[in-house]
């Protein structure tokens, strides 16, 4: 073997060696920096509205007379800045009692209302508002369209 020849062997092995470690040749392409998740929060969404329709009563406590929890059938529940109060008079009932339901209205549509021993809960999908209303004696169900 030659001296050329010895020469080309120790250039063919040192390249060799620096291939493995990246040396040589084309650059080795950074990894891209880590993606962070983009955290986006849905968007507002808005029950405003005038919701109208009707409430029965459903259920009456032990006791009660059925007259106490009569009601105005024609329900109406005004909704602004996804929150409402609903006076529910009763106006055969002793003392003429007028409990009022105050709350708002949840990103799904969900709401609970409580007044004392009463609640007022059910949900909004599209223009429709259905739920109950549980008055610790008398008990309703209700369905209203935003009008």
């Amino acid at each position: 073997m030659g001296i050329r020849t010895k020469s080309l062997l120790r250039a063919a092995s040192l390249l060799l060696a620096f291939a493995g470690t990246g040396a040589v040749g084309c650059a080795v392409a950074p990894k891209p920096p880590p993606t962070q998740a983009v955290t986006q929060q849905a968007p507002a969404v808005s029950w405003d509205g005038t919701y109208r329709g009707s409430v029965q009563i459903t259920a009456l406590g032990s006791s009660i007379q059925r007259s106490w929890c009569e009601t105005d059938p024609q329900m109406t529940v005004q909704v602004v800045g996804n929150a409402f109060s609903y006076a529910m008079p009763h106006p055969n009932s002793p003392g003429n009692p007028t409990p009022v339901y105050s709350g708002s209205i949840g990103q799904d549509g969900r709401f609970i209302a409580q007044r004392g021993s009463g609640t007022m809960a059910g949900t909004i999908v599209g223009d429709r508002m259905e739920g109950g209303i549980d008055g610790s004696v008398c008990v309703y169900a209700f369905s209203l369209t935003r009008s």
